[in-house]
């Protein structure tokens, strides 16, 4: 294997977290430690590694039980970008949800949803990633949230298939806040750089926010949502709290345009990672 090649695409496994969490960090991105781990340990992580055994690239397939599976985590190192590396490992986490069974989806940026189209992926909607500070009353840290069947089913209906796994994991991690009821629910997390709210599903707008409102009484810090183009409201209401719109996002699947679930409840995705 000469200086200049990455060996072979390898599984990782959970003494990779470490080395996931430096390619995530370089990027700027905002997944913990906790995130890296439920992508190794629930989904099929995949690398590649530099002639001294550095991790310089990295792609996760997270089956989820349903129709399609969410390839995430797609990161290359600086200094070795522009080698089709990301392409190959896209095509292997691909292929492992086919394997299975499961249509493949993403979150593409602007610039990756060009190369996602020369691979079969096609848009089923936009959303726009808002950030703000929060500086409420010091009334409290929030409430812990726990898992109901309700929740798990609500989230299933919005967003197209069930992921218990995933919504077990958010609400175990200390600081994890929750709002909600039979019919609506809202969720807040660590992350690395903010505080990361998502999911949010409800019936309509006025309902989202009120949720909002609720998880956001007692946060302070750096908070990150991401929230599905056209919700108007929403976003009047978040700009007026001082956020602005970081960065866009675009929903694709494999072959499919038609979006899964019912997205006209769900206002707020779980991050462009897991979906």
């Amino acid at each position: 294997m000469a200086a200049s090649e990455a060996g072979a695409i390898e599984r990782l496994t959970r003494a990779d977290v470490a080395s996931g969490m430096a390619l995530s960090t370089e990027a700027g991105w905002n997944q913990t430690q906790d995130d890296w781990r439920h992508f190794i340990v629930h989904g099929r992580a995949v690398g590649m590694r530099a002639p001294d055994g550095r991790l310089v690239a990295s792609a996760a397939a997270l089956p989820y039980d349903g129709p399609f599976g969410f390839v995430g985590m797609v990161l290359v190192t600086a200094d070795w970008r522009r080698r089709g590396i990301a392409t190959r490992l896209v095509d292997r986490c691909v292929a492992e949800l086919r394997e299975i069974g499961l249509m493949p989806v993403l979150d593409a940026t602007a610039a990756g949803a060009e190369v996602y189209r020369r691979q079969g992926f096609i848009a089923q909607f936009g959303f726009d990633r808002w950030e703000g500070t929060l500086e409420p009353p010091a009334s409290g840290q929030g409430s812990a949230g726990s898992l109901s069947g309700d929740l798990v089913e609500l989230d299933a209906e919005a967003f197209g298939a069930r992921r218990g796994k995933l919504l077990e994991d958010f609400l175990s991690r200390p600081g994890t806040s929750a709002r909600g009821d039979s019919s609506r629910f809202a969720l807040l997390r660590a992350g690395r750089r903010a505080l990361q709210a998502g999911p949010v599903v409800a019936k309509d707008e006025n309902s989202a926010i009120a949720l909002l409102d609720d998880l956001f009484a007692a946060t302070r810090g750096p908070v990150f949502i991401d929230v599905l183009a056209g919700r108007s409201r929403v976003g009047d209401w978040l700009a007026a709290r001082g956020f602005t719109i970081q960065r866009s996002f675009t929903r694709m699947a494999l072959g499919r345009e038609a979006p899964f679930g019912k997205p006209e409840r769900l206002f707020a995705v779980a991050g462009p990672e897991f979906g």
